[in-house]
Order: structure tokens, then sequence, then C-alpha cells
């Protein structure tokens, strides 16, 4: 049968979601090909977007609801604003002896500062777990486990609450990152985008041939296939199955646009 008589042939359902199989694929492969290319960073569970002015930096994006931006400047010098609370400046300096021992020999020493108050000084290791080993070579792990008790107040492991404007201080590992080494991503899988459009396609063809899936589907329970006739209840559940999918793809493109695979 020419594909024009199948498609008038067709019910509106299947016409309707033939054309939204096509406009999800498109739609995006266009987004992921305009995502992918932009870089930036990951922090607090959000996506930083990097840009660059001049000789300043900037990581931009939202946290926890507000706008979120770290300015890094060519003096190693970062600033971070989330929401009408600013943070810092913080001054990244490298400082070779402040780096404890290191059989490896990939520790930098550095000093971190916020005005005349030292934060930290000891050694850096770019792309580590554990990035930052004090003098005396104790790594630095920044746990923030933080709770939230009824009103809404947020409280540390020891019970104390913390303000907003602490609770939402950058942790030195971050500012070390960005100042000297920050570990550049990207959103979007292609590979995960071209699963979901497998899968999407597969949709799509068992919409445009049912027949063929009913009879696919009775291959080692039936010895006639050709003679076989899909009940009122198999056409209805198989309806309801494209329908799901239909629903279930563009969540998924969606959670493929905005992963990080680095």
């Amino acid at each position: 049968m020419p594909l024009r008589d199948k498609w008038r042939e067709m019910s509106r359902l299947r016409r309707g979601l033939l054309l939204w199989m096509a406009a999800l694929i498109l739609f995006f492969a266009a987004a992921t090909a305009v995502v992918r290319p932009v870089e930036g960073v990951e922090y607090s569970g959000a996506f930083l977007r990097r840009t660059a002015e001049g000789e300043l930096v900037r990581y931009e994006g939202r946290v926890d609801g507000r706008s979120a931006v770290f300015t890094v400047s060519p003096d190693s010098t970062v600033e971070y604003r989330w929401g009408d609370h600013v943070y810092g400046p913080y001054r990244v300096t490298e400082v070779p002896d402040a780096a404890p021992p290191d059989d490896w020999g990939e520790l930098v020493g550095i000093e971190i500062r916020r005005g005349d108050e030292l934060l930290f000084r000891g050694g850096f290791r770019p792309g580590s777990m554990i990035s930052l080993y004090d003098e005396s070579g104790e790594p630095l792990i920044e746990l923030g486990v933080h709770f939230t008790v009824s009103g809404g107040t947020v409280v540390d492991e020891n019970g104390r609450e913390i303000p907003q404007e602490e609770l939402h201080e950058p942790g030195l590992t971050i500012l070390v990152q960005l100042a000297l080494a920050p570990e550049l991503i990207h959103r979007g899988s292609v590979a995960l985008y071209l699963l979901v459009t497998l899968l999407a396609l597969l949709n799509a063809a068992q919409i445009l041939f049912p027949m063929a899936f009913f009879r696919l589907s009775l291959l080692f329970h039936v010895r006639n296939i050709e003679a076989a006739e899909p009940s009122e209840w198999y056409i209805f559940g198989a309806r309801c199955g494209w329908v799901l999918l239909s629903v279930i793809i563009p969540v998924a493109y969606w959670w493929a646009l905005i992963a990080v695979p680095g």
C-alpha cells in the first residue's frame, strides 16, 4: 500500500502520535546541538555556564532557585554571588613551600585568603576527588551535612542553626578549582539522545505497522499467524502503550539534554 494511502487510513490518534515522535526527534536534535558545545562547571548540583568578558571569567547559573555567579579575575581572585548575597573576594595564591610532602609530586602549594584572613594553607591536587591537603598532609573533606527542621530552619550535625548567608558560602575546593584548574564539562549526552531516538523510532514503527507487531507477538504462540485477528482488548492495550511511550520519550529526551557526561 502506498505511504500516502496508509497515512489517510490512519486514525487521528496514530497520525498525531507519529507527528509528535517526529517533532521530538527534530527538536531535541537541535537542542542537543545547541547545548552540547557550551562549557561550564558543576556546582551544588547545578550547571554553571562559563563566559569570558575581557580578562574576567564568569560561571553563571541557578543554585537553589536563585541566580549564582562566580567571577574569577586574572590574579586568581574569586567572588561568588548567590541572589543578593556576595561572598569574598577570595584570593588563591600559589605558595610552593605550603605543600606537604607528596610521594607523587603532584601537590601544588597554595594559600586561600579572604582579605587578611588566612582560610587555608596546604597543597592542591588537580583532578582528584580529594583536592586539598593541609600542611600536615591531612585531606580536607568538606561534607557540608545540613538538616532542615520544622519551620524551614537549617541546622548542622550539631544542631546549630545555620544562617542562609553561611549556608551558601562556597567551599574552599571550588574556589581553588575555579582559580587554578577549572574542570570544564558539557551538558547534553549524544549517546543518550541516540538511545532515546531509537526508542522513539520503535514507537513510531509500532504505530505505523500495528499488525506487523501484533503478528510478531504471536510468532511462537500461533500456527497460522496470518489468520489471527487482534481483539478489541489487545487494540486498546496497544494504543495505551503508544500514548505512554509518547509521554515517557520527551521526559527521557529532557534528561539526556541536561545530563552532564563530561
